[in-house]
This record gives C-alpha cells, sequence and structure tokens, in this order.
C-alpha cells in the first residue's frame, strides 16, 4: 500500500511539474504575441505620422495656424490612443513575466 502511495505521489508530483512547464510556455508564446502586437501598433504610429506630415504642410505653407491646430490634434488623438494601447500591452507582458 505504501509502494502504491509513493508511485501515486511521484506522478503527481510530475503532473505538477508538467502543468508548471506548459503554463510557462504558455505564457511565453502569449509573451511574444503581445510583443509583436506593440511592434504592429508601433508601426501603425509612425505611418500615422507621415500620413499627418502630408495632411499638414498645405496649411503649414498657407501660414493657417487654426487648420495647422486642428490636424495636429486630430492626429495627435490617434497617436495618443495607440499608445494607450501599447501601455496596456506592455503592462501584460510585465504581468506575464512575473512568476507566481
Amino acid at each position: 500500500m505504501a509502494a502504491a502511495q509513493k508511485g501515486g505521489s511521484f506522478l503527481g508530483d510530475m503532473g505538477r511539474k508538467f502543468s508548471v512547464g506548459a503554463d510557462a510556455a504558455g505564457k511565453g508564446i502569449k509573451a511574444q504575441a503581445l510583443k509583436a502586437e506593440i511592434m504592429m501598433k508601433e508601426s501603425q504610429i509612425k505611418s500615422i505620422k507621415q500620413e499627418l506630415g502630408v495632411a499638414i504642410y498645405p496649411s503649414l505653407e498657407a501660414g493657417d495656424q487654426a487648420e495647422t491646430s486642428r490636424l495636429f490634434n486630430e492626429y495627435k488623438g490617434k497617436v495618443d490612443a495607440i499608445n494607450a494601447e501599447i501601455a496596456a500591452k506592455k503592462m501584460e507582458v510585465q504581468e506575464l513575466a512575473t512568476p507566481r
């Protein structure tokens, strides 16, 4: 009977170790996916800034401060929204890296 209990606890330990390992691997995969999403978001920001340059140039050339300001604020809002998404994803990555 004692041998059966030892065998059972051995299998239980192995199961727990496997579960911990699988959990760590899953967290690693999730973290990598989040990092890829962050890179895509950063690329979106670059594209938005390039679009801003094209959109704002005529108003800068004409000296139209009101239109320049309006366009800047419009595009800044888009960039700020994406930066908030990036910050949230970075927090998720950080939480995944924290051992529990």
